[in-house]
């Protein structure tokens, strides 16, 4: 992150996206990892960060050690609050990861006394309700999943523990 050279930060971001599809809950090293991407989502000029949350957000074993990691749910309410004109696809990763991370119903109680989880999560479902009508960048995930939908799915998970 504070490196002056983007390429630097650029294939720093590569690296740790790597890494994650490696590294996983119980590995000693995965706490590290989780520190890195924490501290690395600062950095939102590539999506490989938010990919690697995603990534590691995917398997069930790694949600858990996620969700009670220092920091990291405020940087993924971070990532899906972006607004800029080129964020769309870091926005919809980090989409995509709290919504992975909402299906661990032992963290649901955490996830959802998190402000900026439940901020992001409320801010964008009604933000893409009441969109405009052309909207070309309605945001999908990989699988064809619409951002929109995961954020209602993420956002039914939680509500029994508000």
């Amino acid at each position: 992150l504070t490196d002056y050279s983007a390429d630097v930060r650029a294939y720093s971001a590569r690296a740790l996206e790597w890494l994650s599809a490696d590294i996983h809950h119980p590995m000693q090293c995965h706490g590290r990892l989780l520190k890195a991407l924490t501290t690395a989502s600062q950095w939102t000029k590539t999506t490989c960060i938010a990919e690697a949350l995603k990534m590691q957000a995917t398997l069930a074993e790694n949600r858990q050690a996620m969700v009670q990691h220092d920091g990291l749910l405020d940087a993924l309410a971070t990532l899906a609050l972006l607004d800029g004109i080129n964020d769309d696809e870091v926005k919809t990763c980090a989409i995509a990861a709290l919504e992975r991370l909402s299906k661990e119903s032992s963290t649901r109680h955490i996830m959802a006394k998190n402000e900026g989880v439940m901020t992001a999560l409320t801010k964008a479902t009604f933000a893409k309700d009441g969109a405009d009508d052309d909207d070309d960048d309605d945001a999908t995930e990989d699988d064809g999943t619409p951002a929109a939908l995961l954020m209602k799915t993420a956002l039914k998970n939680l509500a029994a523990h508000l």
